[in-house]
C-alpha cells in the first residue's frame, strides 16, 4: 500500500508592503511589485496608473480566492472598475482610491459595507445598489458626479465628513433608517458644481435624516418632504429667488410651485424647531416664488402685500410703510379743508337758517401729525373734515391705517414668537 503523497505548499511571501499599516491586510502574502518614491509596494497599493494590466490580473485572482468577502483597504485602483451586479457578502474599501469610474450599479452588499476615507477621483455609480446592513462613507471624497439613484439603504448610512465636489444624486433612493450628512474638517458640498438631489426619495423615518454643520441650498429639497428632517448648524445659501428658480428649472418645467412647496416645508421645519428667523425667510421666499409664477399672471393684491410688509415677514418694512402713511396723510391735511365752526342751534327755525362751514380751512402741520395718528387709531378727532377731499383722505386712512398696523403686528409676532 502506497503512502499518501503530500505536495509541499508554496512558500508564503515574506514581503511587507510599505502602504499604511492599517491597510496591509488587503495584501498580506502578496509579492513585491515595484518601488515608488523609495517605498516598496504590492500591485494593489502601488499609486501608479501604468500598472493597469498587472492590477486587473491580480484583482481577478483576489476575487477568485477570497470569494465575496473582499478586503480592498487602501487599494489604489488605476482606472475604471466595474462591480455591476456583484453580490458582496462583506466588503471593505476603507482608504481605497478609485482613479477611474467606479461602477457598483445593482450591486448587493449583504453584510456591512465600508467606504470610509475612500477617494473617488472619477464618477461613482451606485445606481440601484442594495445595502442590506449599515454602510459607512465617512470622510470619503467624491470628486465627480455621484449617483445613488434608486439605491436601497435598508439600515444606517453615514456620510459624516464626506466631500462632494460634484452632483450627489439620491433621486428615488430608499432610506430605511438613519442617514447622516455632517460636516467635518472641510465643507461637504464644495463649489458651484456641488449639489444634492433627494427628489422622490422614499423615506421611512424622516426624523432620522439629519444634516449637521453644512452649507445647503433650499432648492435641493424640492420634491421631498423635509418637514421632519433634522437640521443643526446649517448655513443656508440664500441665493436670489431667480437663481433658485433657474436651478430647479434645469431639472423640470414649471419650477415655481415646486420650489414654493419646498420653501413652505422648510419653513414648517424651522418653526417646529424654534428657528423663527429662518422660518420667516422661507415663508417670504415661498410667497415670492408663487408670485413670480408666470402661469398665475399678475396679482395686484399679492404685490401690495409684498410692498406693505414683505408678505407679513419684514418688521422694518411694515413699520416704515405705517409711518409713511401717517406722514403722507398729515401732509395732505395741510392742503384740504376742515370745519372751522359748528352753528349753535336753539330752535327749528335756526336749524333751517343755519349754514355749515363747507369750505373749511387746512390744519397747521404740527397739528396734523397728532390728527393723523388719531384718525389711524379710529379716535374720530375734531375738527371734522369739511370738504369731499378731506373726507376721502380721512376715510382712506381710517381703512388703511388699521390694516397696515395689523400687518406690522403680524410681522412682529412672526419674528419674535416663542
Amino acid at each position: 500500500m502506497f503512502a499518501s503523497l503530500r505536495l509541499p505548499l508554496p512558500p508564503q511571501s515574506d514581503f511587507v508592503c510599505d502602504c499604511d499599516v492599517q491597510y496591509r491586510s488587503a495584501c498580506v502574502g502578496k509579492d513585491f511589485y515595484r518601488e515608488h518614491e523609495g517605498n516598496r509596494y504590492c500591485v494593489f497599493h502601488l499609486p501608479c496608473a501604468d500598472k493597469s494590466q498587472a492590477f486587473h490580473n491580480a484583482l481577478g485572482r483576489k476575487i477568485q480566492s477570497e470569494g465575496r468577502c473582499l478586503d480592498f483597504q487602501g487599494v489604489w485602483f488605476p482606472d475604471d472598475i466595474d462591480f455591476t451586479r456583484v453580490n458582496f457578502t462583506e466588503s471593505d474599501f476603507t482608504g481605497a482610491t478609485f482613479n477611474g469610474k467606479a461602477t457598483f450599479a445593482h450591486a448587493s452588499f449583504v453584510e456591512g459595507a465600508y467606504f470610509s476615507g475612500t477617494t473617488f477621483n472619477g464618477e461613482a455609480d451606485f445606481g440601484a445598489a442594495r445595502f442590506e446592513k449599515g454602510v459607512n462613507f465617512a470622510d470619503s471624497v467624491f470628486k465627480e458626479a455621484t449617483d445613488f439613484h434608486f439605491a436601497h439603504f435598508m439600515q444606517e448610512v453615514d456620510f459624516t465628513g464626506a466631500r462632494f465636489d460634484g452632483a450627489a444624486t439620491f433621486r428615488d433612493a430608499h432610506f430605511g433608517d438613519h442617514a447622516r450628512f455632517a460636516g467635518g474638517a472641510h465643507s461637504v458640498f464644495v463649489g458651484d458644481h456641488s449639489s444634492l438631489d433627494l427628489q422622490f426619495a422614499r423615506i421611512e423615518k424622516a426624523d432620522r435624516i439629519s444634516f449637521h454643520s453644512l452649507h445647503l441650498r433650499p432648492s435641493w429639497f424640492v420634491n421631498v418632504d423635509a418637514r421632519s428632517f433634522r437640521f443643526a448648524k446649517v448655513d443656508w445659501n440664500w441665493r436670489t429667488i431667480d437663481e433658485e428658480i433657474a436651478s430647479v428649472k434645469k431639472k423640470m418645467s414649471s419650477p415655481h410651485l415646486i420650489l414654493s412647496t419646498a420653501y413652505r416645508n422648510l419653513a414648517l421645519n424651522a418653526e417646529e424647531n424654534h428657528s423663527y428667523e429662518h422660518a420667516s425667510r422661507f415663508r417670504y421666499r415661498a410667497m415670492e416664488a408663487t408670485r413670480l409664477d408666470p402661469e398665475r399672471g399678475w396679482d395686484p393684491l399679492t404685490v401690495i402685500y409684498k410692498i406693505a410688509s414683505g408678505y407679513g415677514e419684514q418688521v422694518l418694512l411694515a413699520a416704515g410703510v405705517l409711518l409713511g402713511l401717517l406722514v403722507i396723510c398729515a401732509v395732505l391735511y395741510t392742503q384740504v379743508g376742515f370745519v372751522r365752526w359748528e352753528p349753535r342751534l336753539s330752535n327749528e327755525s335756526e336749524a333751517i337758517a343755519a349754514h355749515k362751514d363747507e369750505i373749511g380751512a387746512p390744519l397747521p402741520f404740527p397739528r396734523t401729525l397728532t390728527y393723523s395718528a388719531a384718525v389711524m387709531t379710529l379716535q374720530k378727532p375734531e375738527p371734522r373734515p369739511a370738504t369731499t377731499a378731506a373726507q376721502t383722505i380721512v376715510l382712506l386712512e381710517t381703512i388703511l391705517g388699521p390694516v397696515q398696523a395689523a400687518l406690522l403686528a403680524l410681522a412682529i409676532r412672526r419674528k419674535f414668537m416663542r
